[in-house]
């Protein structure tokens, strides 16, 4: 079984995977931050995080796609593909 924190109900994974996605995961296991402080700092930037989201969804209107949106132009980028060369395959005529 998991090791589970009596304080904030944290597995040690829950609270690893907690520091890295607030960018603590090197103080957390040097010991500086608690399993505890570092749930409630991943929970408080998730509801940051989900109020900016609805935030920007109630600004986009109704049809949920802002108008400037909808009347770009698509731009076009050509990107060139590369192939591996495979040594052992020549085209007939001799050249790679």
């Amino acid at each position: 079984m998991s090791n589970t924190c009596g304080v904030c109900g944290s597995t040690e994974s829950e609270a690893i995977a907690d520091a890295k996605a607030i960018g603590l995961q090197e103080e957390f296991e040097h010991g500086v931050y608690t399993c505890c402080q570092v749930a409630e700092w991943a929970y408080e930037q998730a509801v940051a995080w989900f109020e900016a989201t609805d935030e920007d969804s109630q600004r986009a209107g109704p049809e949920g796609v802002r108008s400037e949106l909808r009347e770009a132009q698509p731009v076009y980028v050509y990107v060139r593909s590369r192939r591996s060369q495979v040594p052992w395959y020549r085209k007939p005529d001799g050249r790679f």
